[in-house]
C-alpha cells in the first residue's frame, strides 16, 4: 500500500501519514497497525460515508478549482498550479498546502447538519466554526489557504495597517479567481455578518483609528482583528470575527478603483501599506 501510495502521490503521502494523520512514521514498522486501527474507527468510517455520499466525485468542485487556476495563470503567468490531493484527515486538518499541493480535508465540508458534525466536541469545534463546515464552502476555503500561504509576504513583527494590507490584497485576489462565488463564503462570513460590515463600514474604520490601532506592532491589537472567532471583540456581537480580512480588501478595493491600470502583480509587489491605505475613505 505504502509503495503504490507513493507511486501516486508522491512525498505528499509522507505528509499525510506523518504530518496530517499524525500516525507513525513510513518506515516504522508499526504503520501498518496505526493505518488499520485508523481506517476500522466507525467515527472515521462514519464520516467517510457522509464525505463519499454529500461530496461523491468532487466533480463541480474540480472544476471549480480548474477555473480559477486558468484564471491564475492568466494574472501570474509565471506561479505554479498546485495538485488537488483530497483527503480524510480525521478533523486534523482542513486545508494544508505545501510547496505543490493544496490538500483538502473533506470531511470538513460535509454539511453543518450532518449528524457526524454535531458529534464533534464544541469546546474544540464551536458553533461558528461548525457553520463553515458546508460544501460550497470547500473550493473558497481552500483557494484562500494556498493564497495566504503563497502570496502573502513575510510581515512578522509588522504593524496593524499591514496585516490589514497584505491579507486585503489576498481577499482581492480571491475574489478575482472565483468571480461567482458569494462574496459571504470568500470571507467565511454569514451573509448576515457580510450585511453587518457594509453597514457598519465607517464605524469599524472609525474603531480602529479612534483606539490608535492602525501603526501598533501589538500582538493583541493584531490578533483582535486578524484571528478567527464568533465576533470582534471591542464591536457588536453581530459582528464577523477575523474582520481585518474585510477592512483589508475594502482597503485594496479602493486602491485599485483610482489606479484601475494595476495589475495584480504590481499590485503583490508593493511593499509601502501607506500608498493603498490613502485611498480609503470610508463614509
Amino acid at each position: 500500500m505504502s509503495r503504490r501510495a507513493l507511486a501516486e502521490y508522491g512525498d505528499f503521502y509522507r505528509v499525510y501519514i506523518e504530518d496530517i494523520l499524525q500516525g507513525a512514521p513510513l518506515e516504522d514498522p508499526r504503520l501498518s497497525a496505526v493505518l488499520t486501527r485508523f481506517v476500522q474507527d466507525p467515527d472515521w468510517s462514519a464520516t467517510q460515508e457522509a464525505v463519499d455520499s454529500v461530496l461523491g466525485d468532487m466533480e463541480p468542485q474540480r472544476a471549480a478549482f480548474e477555473d480559477a487556476l486558468k484564471r491564475m495563470q492568466v494574472l501570474f503567468p509565471d506561479s505554479l498550479t498546485p495538485r488537488i490531493i483530497a483527503f480524510n484527515s480525521g478533523y486534523n486538518y482542513g486545508i494544508f498546502p505545501t510547496d505543490s499541493v493544496l490538500g483538502v480535508g473533506v470531511e470538513w465540508f460535509i454539511g453543518k447538519e450532518h449528524p457526524v458534525i454535531g458529534y464533534l466536541a464544541p469546546e474544540a469545534f464551536p458553533q461558528y466554526m461548525k457553520d463553515r463546515m458546508r460544501p460550497e464552502m470547500l473550493v473558497p476555503s481552500a483557494m484562500k489557504g494556498w493564497l495566504l500561504v503563497h502570496y502573502t509576504r513575510d510581515i512578522r513583527g509588522a504593524d496593524v495597517l499591514t496585516n490589514l494590507v497584505e491579507t486585503g490584497k489576498v481577499m482581492a485576489l480571491l475574489d478575482a479567481l472565483l468571480p461567482d462565488v458569494d462574496p459571504a463564503l470568500k470571507f467565511a462570513f454569514s451573509d448576515q455578518q457580510l450585511e453587518w460590515c457594509r453597514t457598519n463600514e465607517y464605524n469599524i474604520w472609525k474603531e480602529v483609528v479612534s483606539k490608535e490601532m492602525l501603526f501598533s506592532k501589538n500582538a493583541d491589537d493584531i490578533g483582535r482583528l486578524m484571528n478567527d472567532g464568533p465576533f470582534t471583540n471591542g464591536l457588536p456581537r453581530e459582528s464577523p470575527g477575523h474582520i481585518g480580512e474585510w477592512i483589508g480588501f475594502r482597503m485594496v478595493q479602493a486602491y485599485l478603483k483610482d489606479h484601475p491600470d494595476t495589475s495584480f502583480e504590481e499590485l503583490f509587489a508593493m511593499n509601502d501599506p501607506n500608498a493603498i491605505q490613502k485611498s480609503y475613505k470610508p463614509r
